[in-house]
């Protein structure tokens, strides 16, 4: 008799919800990077090159805008206390830039694992049948050139605001 092997890209049960789940994890991320980040999810942390250069608009193009605005919404909840002050801001935001780029970096994959796990447990909770809930997370996850471009609007947005309270306070 032939043995059946799981492929080497199935999870350990303690890194995702469970073994009928993986299949939509799988259709979320979408076929072109499914093997990598289940690869990378296999590990509790797992370097993203893309999430450290690309930072916000790596965050974009996964589909995860929320946390864009939440990280700008930081940042200039920083740049009004920093002009506030009187103090110099440059050196604290690209500080902060760099530590941003660090995290995600860092956390990326597992950043990402996170929001797919969420986003398969709302589909589940859909009252539809398994083909709807398939076409849902397909619709759902990928990628989006038009996410990653909303994040580059959203980051020039954030600079004209900076921009607009330096000079006006200035």
């Amino acid at each position: 008799m032939d043995q059946i092997t799981q492929p080497s890209t199935s999870l350990s049960p303690d890194k995702m919800i469970d073994g009928a789940d993986q299949a939509k994890l799988g259709e979320f991320v979408g076929e072109k990077k499914r093997e990598f980040y289940f690869r990378k999810w296999q590990k509790d942390n797992s370097w993203n090159w893309a999430a450290f250069f690309l930072t916000l608009f790596w965050l974009g193009y996964r589909k995860m805008l929320k946390p864009v605005v939440y990280i700008l919404l930081g940042f200039l909840a920083i740049d009004i206390i920093v002009l506030f002050m009187g103090i110099d801001g440059a050196t604290i935001s690209r500080g902060l830039g760099y530590g941003l780029a660090g995290a995600l970096g860092i956390t990326g994959n597992m950043f990402y694992r996170k929001h797919v796990k969420k986003q398969v447990q709302e589909v589940n909770q859909l009252a539809i049948n398994e083909e709807g809930k398939m076409h849902e997370l397909r619709k759902r996850g990928g990628t989006s050139g038009k996410g990653a471009f909303l994040a580059v609007l959203m980051f020039v947005g954030y600079i004209l605001i900076t921009l607009g309270m330096t000079l006006t306070l200035a």
